[in-house]
């Protein structure tokens, strides 16, 4: 049985995309309320790990099928941060939402100052860049998504 992870070996290694020198485009939100955080193509920016995707697999590996990057390893994009009031493990539960797919949470032990931060800015919910990133060399890897939060950061 072969796991769509594995890779063929007729199949080249696409290269290796340098990073861009110029300034960065300050990061626009297409829901909610802008995040003003500065978008990077540079996955050591993304700080904030994403808690769950292991309950929310299948949707990463729906995305990763959908960008056609399974040999790459990355994929840069966006998350909405949503709200979930009605959640009933935690009342200020954020889900982290990926191109309408759920792929985690933002951990118990920030949801509360990061609820807070996302309804000082008059929204429910708000976009910030994502980073989902994946081993190539695993036939079935974990997939880590981890956000880039700027002063929105719950954990400072």
């Amino acid at each position: 049985m072969k796991f769509f992870w594995q890779k063929s070996k007729s199949e080249p290694t696409p290269a290796a995309v340098p990073s861009s020198s110029a300034t960065p485009t300050p990061y626009i939100a297409t829901k909610g309320t802008d995040s003003g955080i500065t978008a990077s193509d540079n996955a050591d920016d993304y700080t904030y790990n994403v808690v769950g995707e292991s309950f929310q697999h299948d949707h990463l590996v729906q995305l990763v099928m959908n960008h056609k990057a399974v040999e790459t390893g990355s994929i840069f994009t966006s998350a909405t941060l949503k709200l979930q009031s009605d959640n009933a493990f935690d009342p200020y539960a954020v889900m982290v939402i990926v191109e309408g797919l759920q792929v985690g949470y933002i951990a118990k032990s920030h949801s509360e100052n990061m609820t807070k931060k996302i309804k000082s800015l008059g929204t429910q919910e708000l976009e910030v860049p994502a980073h989902l990133g994946w081993d190539t060399d695993n036939p079935q890897p974990y997939i880590g998504v981890q956000l880039m939060l700027g002063d929105l950061d719950p954990s400072s």
